[in-house]
This record gives C-alpha cells, sequence and structure tokens, in this order.
C-alpha cells in the first residue's frame, strides 16, 4: 500500500533501532530497506509490524486518505472519542477529514452522524443539521434502520436548537424508527427521548417533557452513560422548575452540576452553573444565585466559548437589577448583547435589549427605554418568536402603566395578546442542551 516517503526510515532513526532490529525474524531486513527506499510498499500487516515496533501510530506511515482506507473504523472511534471526552472542535477538524478523504460512502456517512453532533456541541446548528439530514438520506436508503434513527435524531436535536417547529416530528419518527428494532438498542432509545424531551420542552409542554425525559433516565441509569444523564437531569431541572416545582429542580439541578464536575465537562457546567443561578433567584436566594452566576461566566470566559455566554450575562444583568445595581447590571446586559450580535444569536440580540429597556426605565431614562423595547420587538419579529415578543410587551406594558402613560400600557397588552394568537415557533429555552 501507498505509504508516505521516507516514513519508516524516519520512524525506525527516530526509535534508534536497526534494520535488523524492526525485521526481527518475521520479515527480511532486505525487505525493511527496500521499503524505506521506495524499491517496494509493504502490505498492510507488514506496515502495522512496522508501527508497533517503533512505538509509532499507523497514520504517521500513511497519506490522510490512505489511513482512512486502511483503518476506517479505528478513524471513527476517534471522532467519537474526541467528542465523548469534551473536544468536539477537534471532532469537527477529524470529522472533515475523512469526510474529504474517504471513497466509502457508508463511511462518509458514518463520519456525518459524529460530524453532526460536533457541530450541536459546539452551537453550529445550522451545519450539524445538514450532516444529520445528509446522513439520514444514505442510510434511508441502504435501509439501515439503526444508523437513520441516530442521524435523524441528530437532525431533530439541531432542529430544536433552531426553533423549528418539526423538531418534535422528527424526534418521534426517530424513537419509532429505533423501537421497530429488536432488540431495542437501549443507548439509541434513551438518547432519543431526551432529544424527544427537549423538543417538548421547546414547545412548553412541560408535563409531556417530564414524562419522557424521567422514561430516558431510567433507560440511561441501567446503561451509565453519564454525559447524557447529566443533559437529562439539566432538563428535567428546568421543566419541574416552570412547573413551579422548584424542589424537584433544584434536586436535578444538582445531579447535573456533580455529573458534570467528574466529567470535567466545562461548557455543560457553565450551563448549568447559570440554569441553579436562575432557579435559585426564584426561591428568592439572591447570594448563592449571583455565586453560582459568577462562576458559570468564569467558566464561558476560561473556555474561551461564546456561544450560549449571552444567557449568562443576561442573568447576571438580572440579578443586579434585582438588587438596583443599574450600572452593573447594564454592562452585563449589553456585554450580552454584544456577544450575541458576534455570535448571530437574533433571539438573544432581542432579550438582550429588552433587558437594557429595563435597566434605562430603573435609571429613569424613558427614551432608551422605549428605544431598547421597539427594537427587540422588531428582531423577534424577524425570527417569527410570537411567545417572547408577547412576554416582553407585557413587561413593557406594566412600564408604560407606572409612567402614567395608560394608552400605552393598553396598546402593548393589546399586541401581547395577538401575538400569542399567532402561528409561530416555538421558543426552545435556551438554557437546554441538547445531544
Amino acid at each position: 500500500m501507498e505509504i508516505r516517503p521516507g516514513s519508516v526510515k524516519q520512524a525506525r532513526l527516530e526509535s534508534g533501532l536497526s534494520l535488523g532490529q524492526v525485521a526481527r525474524n518475521d520479515i527480511s531486513r532486505t525487505a525493511i530497506y527496500f521499503v524505506e527506499t521506495g524499491k517496494a510498499k509493504p502490505s498492510i500487516e507488514t506496515l502495522r509490524l512496522i508501527a508497533e515496533r517503533t512505538n509509532k501510530p499507523l497514520d504517521f506511515f500513511l497519506g490522510q486518505a490512505e489511513a482512512i482506507s486502511a483503518d476506517p473504523t479505528s478513524a471513527l472511534a476517534e471522532i467519537e472519542r474526541l467528542i465523548a471526552t469534551g473536544d468536539p472542535a477537534a471532532a469537527v477538524e477529524a470529522g472533515e477529514r475523512m469526510v474529504a478523504a474517504a471513497t466509502d460512502a457508508r463511511t462518509v456517512a458514518h463520519a456525518r452522524v459524529h460530524l453532526s453532533l460536533a457541530h450541536i456541541r459546539l452551537g453550529h446548528h445550522v451545519r450539524a443539521r445538514g450532516h444529520a439530514s445528509a446522513a439520514r438520506a444514505f442510510f434511508e436508503q441502504a435501509n439501515d434502520v439503526l444508523m437513520a434513527a441516530e442521524a435523524m435524531g441528530n437532525e431533530a436535536g439541531a432542529a430544536g436548537l433552531m426553533q423549528d417547529p418539526g423538531a418534535v416530528g422528527l424526534a418521534e419518527e426517530a424513537l419509532a424508527l429505533c423501537r421497530s428494532l429488536t432488540p431495542v438498542p437501549s443507548m439509541t432509545e434513551a438518547r432519543l427521548l431526551f432529544i424527544l424531551g427537549a423538543a417538548y420542552g421547546g414547545r412548553h409542554e412541560w408535563t409531556k417533557a417530564i414524562q419522557v425525559l424521567e422514561e430516558s433516565v431510567a433507560i440511561g441509569n441501567s446503561i451509565q452513560d453519564l454525559r447524557q444523564l447529566s443533559m437529562v437531569y439539566g432538563n428535567l431541572s428546568l421543566n419541574y422548575q416552570e412547573l413551579g416545582q422548584f424542589a424537584q429542580a433544584a434536586r436535578y439541578a444538582h445531579r447535573a452540576l456533580a455529573i458534570h464536575e467528574t466529567l470535567r465537562d466545562k461548557r455543560m457546567l457553565a450551563i448549568s452553573e447559570n440554569n441553579l443561578a436562575l432557579l435559585l433567584f426564584m426561591q428568592g436566594d439572591l447570594a448563592n444565585a449571583f455565586r453560582h452566576g459568577e462562576r458559570s461566566l468564569a467558566l464561558f470566559d476560561d473556555l474561551g466559548q461564546e456561544t450560549e455566554k449571552a444567557h449568562t450575562l443576561m442573568t447576571l444583568a438580572e440579578l443586579e437589577l434585582a438588587r438596583s445595581n443599574h450600572e452593573e447590571a447594564e454592562r452585563y446586559a449589553i456585554g450580552a448583547r454584544d456577544v450575541a450580535e458576534r455570535m448571530g444569536e437574533t433571539v438573544n440580540v432581542a432579550e438582550a435589549r429588552a433587558w437594557i429597556g429595563r435597566i434605562a426605565d430603573a435609571q429613569g431614562d424613558a427614551g432608551v427605554a422605549d428605544t431598547e423595547f421597539e427594537a427587540a420587538f422588531r428582531l423577534f419579529e424577524l425570527v417569527n418568536s410570537s411567545e417572547r415578543k408577547s412576554r416582553n410587551r407585557a413587561i413593557y406594558a406594566e412600564i408604560l402603566e407606572r409612567r402614567g402613560d395608560l394608552a400605552g400600557a393598553n396598546r402593548q397588552l393589546k399586541l401581547a395578546l395577538a401575538a400569542l394568537g399567532t402561528t409561530a415557533s416555538p421558543v426552545v429555552d435556551a438554557r437546554t442542551a441538547t445531544a
């Protein structure tokens, strides 16, 4: 097979071995010499022996395409390992190389499944959905039901994060495919239940979400996939929180945190710390809410990652506003707006501008408050986020009422009700994490 010129000699010299020490009793010294000088090509078996004796990985000797062709299973396993150990950026790099170099369509489709999950972890939802959709098309045509379900699950996860109302349908279809197999693959079933639960939560169907997520926990506990369990716990916490069941919400939030700390998953730990900060704030524990919110921000800063960071900055803005520290609240809200703009997170830009408006009102600056709320409403309209627009119009109505502008307040309330009566994309809670 083709190898990188000079690689065998380089490996031998770096290992301090002679031709005879590499050859031993099962390869001739002449064969090693011919391979080193390019006069002969080694078989894959010979190359594996050389790699073992010189303590080099197989891909040290191979070009990119040859390495993948020689051992695609190991290449896919390495991408999966990178995702599992919390390095999705490296997984994307390895996956893209594999898609570019592999010649086998099935190998490419498997790589796309891993790529879609890695992109979800990085917050690249559009790219994730594209890879998942392409993989699903291949596996459906190949009649590979399990892999079609896996790919469709990733597609549903990305769709949910893109606020696509079709996410629930995709997740339900993926779960049905998975359950059509005998025996039902437990790990896939648990993961798809989690994705479906997140999609239900995105549609504010809290009870359905909890039912599905609890089912995922029951399966997940038996297979001990800690990372998946941690995300299920986080989503359960949020859904119980929405139902006002704060004791249950806190129990699951602490479980999620404990697993993230064990796994040293800084991204999910940052998200969970923010979730807990909001929960503690709702329970009136402002001091501990600050502690967890600040820890979340420190983790995002340590990661150097801005995707989802706006949520934590808005939490801190809300906490500072609650203790009338208007300058700090404004700083955090403006920071959230700027981060969201850089990340292209239009909904978060709108939310941040609404917070800037609320802070300006608390400072007595009616002009800035009006400008920021109107800008927020235009952005919510742009992304068809009617629930968020309705909620913020109701908040703005309260502000106008306090000013004595009863006509303006009444108009905003009517617009809030009208927004809820329109058909729109469901809101995905920004604090949840899918896949």
